[in-house]
């Protein structure tokens, strides 16, 4: 099963032993918030004036003059389990890190200061999420053993290593500003999320279609192509002649197999109201106008990767439902009101 990656510390480690760039952070998997896609933290941009001297770059030591921590000894509860402000202060200090060094940051640039609180409350959230994610493992009873945690981390190890410009694990524990602690606690933390996410994932079987579309521009000409199928023309020339779908016009029309959830609705459920044989009237989409062919639908296990996608949703699903109905109490935002 893929794993569901989630904390920042982390997949800084992945992408650094991987030799690849860190992801956005508005593309960047993180727990479940309050809505299935959290809203972006922009990506703080180098300026496009003048390159400066390397020692007017300020650093994350920069960062931290400029950041908000509060007076508060707990920052957040979770269900009555205090979050305390100084575990929230280290994950600040680890995050600005990784986020600093892989865009090369200018904290000293005052463009890019209006990103530090919504990574502040980025942070938060993700130690809100992770408080929870203990939680609702105790409750379904998921747990993850010491030497399922130490196998994953060898893993971890041996992708780091790849990397011949890293010198062994300590030295990459600390260039990522990491302990052996921590990365045990984060990939417990994966784990745990996996575990739970084979309960609440959903199952893995699917109801496939195999159907053909042509897919035109106007009802006009939908109309047209419908007509020429009554009169008994066959519809994958039709497909080629008529078809603006680039993927499957040279192909009949033909969109091979797939399962529900992979295409917009509209698509989807007149494509699966079909019988085998059948042919469906004019469908209008945001794509344009759709007459959809139907030669086969069964059950069948779902493709890895379109379950590992799917299965992510419906956890996120899942555990979106769970947060709203946890009592969270933040006692401080770094976000500044709007304005009415």
């Amino acid at each position: 099963m893929k794993h569901l990656l989630f904390s920042v510390t982390l997949l800084a480690v992945i992408a650094l032993a991987a030799c690849s760039p860190l992801p956005a952070p508005e593309t960047m998997p993180v727990l479940p918030t309050d809505t299935p896609k959290p809203p972006p933290t922009p990506v703080p941009q180098a300026p496009d004036s003048e390159p400066v001297e390397p020692a007017d770059i300020g650093g994350v030591d920069v960062a931290l003059t400029l950041v908000t921590i509060p007076d508060d000894e707990i920052i957040a509860t979770v269900n009555g389990e205090e979050i305390n402000t100084a575990l929230y202060q280290e994950e600040l200090e680890r995050t600005l890190n990784a986020v600093t060094d892989q865009y090369m940051i200018d904290w000293n640039d005052p463009t890019n200061l209006e990103f530090l609180p919504g990574l502040q409350e980025q942070v938060l959230d993700q130690i809100i999420g992770r408080i929870l994610l203990h939680q609702l493992a105790d409750q379904e009873g998921v747990t993850v053993t010491t030497e399922q945690v130490e196998a994953e981390i060898a893993t971890v190890q041996e992708q780091v290593l790849q990397d011949e410009s890293i010198a062994d694990w300590d030295a990459f524990l600390a260039q990522s500003n990491l302990t052996e602690e921590l990365v045990y606690e984060l990939v417990t933390d994966d784990l745990l999320m996996q575990g739970l996410a084979e309960q609440f994932g959903g199952p893995n079987v699917a109801e496939y279609a195999h159907a053909a579309h042509i897919l035109v521009e106007t009802e006009e000409t939908a109309q047209e192509v419908l007509d020429k199928l009554a009169d008994g023309e066959d519809f994958a020339a039709l497909a080629t002649e008529y078809s603006i779908d680039p993927g499957s016009k040279d192909n009949g029309g033909d969109l091979d197999w797939f399962p529900r959830g992979m295409m917009v609705p509209v698509f989807e459920d007149t494509t699966f109201d079909l019988e085998p044989g059948e042919t469906s009237g004019m469908v209008q989409s945001d794509f344009g106008f759709h007459i959809i062919h139907l030669f086969e639908k069964e059950e069948r296990e779902m493709d890895p990767a379109q379950y590992a996608q799917q299965q992510q949703q419906e956890f996120q699903t899942w555990f979106e439902a769970q947060k709203a109905e946890a009592d969270i109490e933040r006692f401080h935002t770094f976000m500044e009101a709007e304005s009415e």
